[in-house]
């Protein structure tokens, strides 16, 4: 995982850096340079920003139009193949040498800087594609493929380490550090005036971004700043989870609202309340709608109003603070997990279509439930357990979470009048009554026990296979399987880490 730290401040060292050439009043071009550290660095983020949207301009797009009954297809050309065209108006595919040439304001830009482009903006459009195909596979709206970056979002940019070359960071004390990123003017632009000895300037130059550190940095391959928010990141590798007792510890987590996540030992983990976060950013919102009414009322454009912006801004600023606090939780809760335990099973849950749009006389009550399964950020704590786990060698196995909590983890049984409320369960078939969610968490447990024990014997070859293949595997959502009515209930698994079920009344 990649370390973030905050700018306390910034220096400029050395020459003044050639900025471009402007144009003055008369037609002529005249160089501008500066010793502004902020200059500089916003000259960097915009460098960046449109070196960046130079190599977007590149990708293509399936070209569509509407068919006789309204809806968007795809245009063929006469062999059938679809037609593609550049998402922008005009595509610009150069070197690195020729942008130089080509446009003043690039000719000093960190090479590794302007390198960073290429990379960032491959990762970010083929991530997309990844994401894309997931999505369809899965039955999900595909979404949007990434655009253009717009100049009035927050200023940043990258610069490779490359084994010390750039971005070099240096300790300078117990929760201080300093990254140093360097450069040098075009011999043509030299800054003009003369140093302390009398000789003309030098070339290079240097900008130093003073941080404030909570951990010790570790190896990185490049540094993402982020100007705007004086945020810097220094992209490594995950660590694996240290101090692990491994004294074979199993655990089964069960998701929900009311309660965060829910383990098989009856402990509860809830995430911390954002409604505060909620009613601010709301308020924010509220004052923007109404900035756009007064401007709509007096004939001007609301995007203008300094008001409008510094909600838009409070409001973004609430948002960010909220996505902070949900990933705190998640990485703590996930790294206490893997920590103290050799096994970890959770249900598989569709996040997705449990968070869809709800219709008719009962759309306000789903909107509140959306929103509070997006605030839990169910979907974040599972990615952080299961990445966590499989640095630390801790197998990690998701269930179907069908009748999980209908079945009665004691004898099986598995109906939908065995849990009375949103926390009792009471077996209406021999009388075992205690939380709902903890059952839940133990039906987790033993099938992702009983997975897990057959994935391993299948890996050793000691299972057999029906013809054609195909190996039987347990379902958690088949209830001829979970059902003594119907089938015979599956016993505990049979494993050595196994652990009884949590005493209760």
């Amino acid at each position: 995982m990649s370390q973030q730290v905050k700018i306390t401040r910034a220096r400029l060292h050395g020459s003044a850096v050639y900025l471009g050439d402007v144009t003055g009043p008369d037609g002529a071009q005249m160089p501008v340079w500066s010793a502004n550290p902020d200059e500089v660095l916003s000259w960097l983020c915009d460098g960046f920003r449109f070196r960046f949207n130079q190599r977007r301009s590149t990708r293509c797009r399936y070209l569509t139009c509407e068919d006789r009954a309204g809806e968007r297809v795809v245009v063929s050309d006469p062999a059938g193949v679809p037609v593609l065209v550049p998402i922008g108006n005009t595509v610009t595919d150069i070197t690195d040498a020729q942008a130089r040439r080509q446009h003043s304001f690039l000719a000093a830009m960190p090479g590794y800087v302007l390198e960073a482009t290429l990379k960032t903006e491959n990762t970010d459009w083929f991530s997309a594609t990844k994401r894309r195909k997931t999505n369809v596979a899965h039955g999900r709206k595909p979404g949007a493929m990434p655009g253009f970056r717009r100049k009035d979002s927050d200023q940043r940019f990258v610069c490779w380490f490359n084994s010390g070359r750039n971005a070099v960071f240096t300790r300078t004390g117990r929760r201080s550090g300093m990254v140093t990123i360097s450069g040098a003017n075009p011999p043509a632009h030299r800054a003009p005036g003369a140093g302390p000895d009398g000789k003309p300037l030098k070339l290079a130059w240097r900008i130093t971004l003073h941080v404030r550190l909570s951990q010790p940095i570790r190896e990185y391959t490049s540094v993402r700043v982020n100007w705007t928010r004086r945020e810097l990141v220094f992209v490594n590798e995950p660590l694996a989870v240290t101090g692990r007792a491994g004294g074979g510890e199993v655990i089964g987590i069960d998701r929900g609202v009311v309660h965060t996540a829910a383990d098989d030992r009856g402990g509860f983990y809830d995430a911390p309340d954002t409604a505060a976060l909620d009613k601010q950013r709301k308020f924010h919102q509220r004052r923007m709608a109404k900035s756009k009414v007064i401007a709509a009322r007096q004939g001007r454009r609301f995007w203008e109003s300094k008001r409008y912006q510094a909600h838009k801004a409070a409001a973004a600023n609430v948002a960010t603070k909220q996505v902070r606090v949900r990933a705190d939780f998640a990485h703590k809760l996930s790294t206490q997990l893997v920590r103290g335990h050799d096994f970890i099973g959770i249900e598989k849950l569709s996040l997705h279509r449990m968070t869809r749009r709800g219709k008719g006389a009962g759309a306000a009550q789903k909107r509140g439930l959306n929103r509070v399964l997006q605030n839990a950020a169910l979907g974040k704590l599972a990615k952080c357990i299961e990445y966590k786990a499989d640095l630390a060698g801790v197998p990690f196995v998701e269930v179907p979470p069908a009748y999980t909590s209908q079945r009665c983890h004691k004898c099986g049984h598995t109906c939908k009048e065995n849990r009375e409320s949103q926390a009792v369960f009471r077996c209406l078939s021999c009388g075992w009554t205690g939380n709902a969610d903890t059952n839940a968490a133990v039906n987790v447990r033993e099938e992702a026990l009983a997975r897990w024990s057959e994935h391993t014997e299948q890996l050793a070859g000691t299972s057999g296979e029906k013809p054609g293949g195909i190996t039987p595997v347990s379902q958690a959502g088949s209830k001829s399987k979970t059902d003594p009515h119907t089938g015979p209930a599956p016993g505990p698994a049979a494993s050595a880490m196994n652990r009884k079920p949590p005493n209760a009344a």
